[in-house]
């Protein structure tokens, strides 16, 4: 077989990272946040953007909500990356100080999440993501100094934009 008769081989997937965004824990900031997912992520398709944007509104409020991040100075870190070529992982880093750990709730009847009035935005995640979790910042037995929710999110490897640099500069 010769070389001009073989199919061309497709680029080896190059995964992407864009640079974190940091924003003062207030909720006014929701449309800062979700206005920087729509510009970082250009090009991408729009279910995909609208995925991530309302994704990471929902961390974004439960950071200022449920941590430090809402107290005064306190600051939510938001990353982006692809690191494959069919998932965007989004992570949502907090301020800490706190006991709760993400969570859906387990406790609620069928009545009662249809007349819930909060705490759904897990629950979001858990049914739009492949996958979800979290970490801590920095693990030690007494300090909480924050926690990273991460949430790998489907995106049709079509639809990413050629010609990615491996890191992107958001500043």
């Amino acid at each position: 077989m010769s070389a001009s008769s073989r199919a061309p081989h497709p680029p080896a997937f190059r995964p992407v990272r864009w640079e974190p965004r940091i924003y003062p824990g207030t909720l006014c900031q929701a449309a800062r946040v979700r206005a920087h997912v729509r510009t970082d992520l250009k090009g991408f398709p729009e279910e995909a953007v609208a995925t991530v944007e309302l994704c990471c509104s929902e961390l974004f409020a439960n950071a200022v909500a449920y941590t430090a991040s809402g107290a005064e100075g306190g600051e939510v870190v938001r990353r982006l990356s692809l690191h494959r070529p069919d998932t965007l992982r989004l992570q949502v880093t907090d301020s800490g100080w706190t006991t709760a750990r993400p969570a859906v709730p387990t406790d609620r009847t069928a009545d009662d999440w249809a007349e819930a009035e909060g705490r759904r935005g897990l629950l979001l995640i858990d049914s739009i993501a492949r996958r979800w979790g979290y970490f801590p910042v920095l693990p030690h037995p007494s300090f909480n100094l924050g926690l990273c929710v991460w949430a790998d999110l489907p995106v049709d490897p079509g639809g990413v934009p050629r010609g990615l640099e491996a890191f992107i500069f958001t500043g």
